[in-house]
């Protein structure tokens, strides 16, 4: 008798896997990660690694798991900002190639994590992306990994989220990312600029919102889809988010300074020399982070209407997931 068919996980470990594996509620899953432990119902733990043939599985492994694989959610890949082509090649594009030569094998879908800061490389974007943007070489990664599955004939969704936020019920994440890293480091008192382009929004979403589209979309069978998993011109203003953090330290017994706003091709040398070491590149991530939403014009694509019609996502505020996402790396993580 043949066994159930499982959902494979590419980088189960992260946050994104995590929280999708949270999702599941124990059906079964093989969890592929490179480093890292997960576990939870119904998760088959197995290690490989993305860029080598065969996901770095012997034979064996590699053919028991294209006969038992009935759909492949992959979050898998290399998202740290800064780091080499070279190495976002072999993770985010090469290990794509992979995946998608197993789920052509499997004969299986793909439900595929990619970003919203693709936009900023569009043809009509206002601005261009400076090469020297920290998030340049990761982006041109996922973009090109698009590319792969759009011309490999495997069905494929493709989810591209912006920066995520814990839990949006309970801001629960398994580790803090640069929204829970760069929070802490404003409710703290530590920030005194904040640069941002006129007109920008704040568009961070609850990763459970990602987890649940991606899901939905797996069940439904569908194919062929792109998704931005976005607030788009919902998102907040600069003021809505920096009120957040204010009232956030208050809630903690903090008086924080509102950081001043200020574009970033007026930063100035001596402003960020007169910064301690962290918070001079906290303040330039954030110019860099400012520059990708202006390529969208200040408010990133959208397809939160259609993902709440088509897949009964609730409507969630993200100035409250944001609150508790603050309060719960207050609590757990900072």
């Amino acid at each position: 008798m043949s066994r159930p068919k499982v959902v494979l996980l590419t980088g189960a470990s992260g946050v994104v896997g995590q929280s999708i594996i949270r999702e599941l509620a124990g059906r079964p899953v093989v969890a592929l990660v490179h480093s890292g432990t997960v576990d939870g119902p119904g998760v088959e733990l197995l290690r490989g690694d993305l860029s080598r043939p065969q996901l770095g599985l012997d034979d064996d492994t590699y053919r028991d798991l294209v006969a038992r694989t009935g759909a492949v959610i992959h979050s898998g890949g290399l998202t740290d900002w800064g780091q080499s082509p070279e190495r976002y090649q072999r993770a985010n594009v090469d290990g794509t190639r992979e995946v998608i030569e197993l789920a052509r094998r499997a004969d299986a879908a793909i439900y595929h994590q990619s970003t919203s800061f693709v936009h900023a490389l569009a043809d009509d974007a206002p601005l261009a992306l400076k090469p020297t943007n920290v998030v340049d070489a990761y982006v041109r990664s996922k973009l090109a990994a698009e590319e792969l599955l759009r011309a490999s004939g495997v069905p494929y969704v493709i989810f591209r989220p912006t920066n995520l936020i814990g839990d949006a019920a309970t801001g629960l994440t398994s580790r803090g990312q640069i929204v829970q890293l760069m929070s802490d480091w404003i409710c703290r008192g530590r920030a005194k600029l904040f640069p941002a382009h006129p007109g920008n929004l704040v568009d961070i979403v609850p990763q459970d919102t990602l987890s649940r589209a991606t899901i939905a979309a797996m069940d439904a069978g569908d194919s062929g889809r792109e998704y931005w998993v976005t607030y788009g011109k919902e998102a907040m203003t600069v003021d809505d988010a920096l009120d957040v953090c204010v009232e956030h330290a208050r809630r903690r017994g903090k008086e924080i300074t509102r950081p001043r706003v200020v574009h970033p091709d007026e930063l100035t040398e001596a402003e960020l020399a007169a910064l301690a070491p962290m918070s001079r590149r906290y303040v330039e991530v954030l110019a860099d982070v400012s520059e990708v939403t202006a390529c969208a014009g200040g408010a990133l694509p959208s397809s939160l209407d259609e993902l709440r019609d088509r897949y009964g996502l609730p409507h969630v505020s993200d100035r409250d997931a944001y609150r508790r996402s603050l309060e719960y790396w207050s609590e757990h993580g900072a």
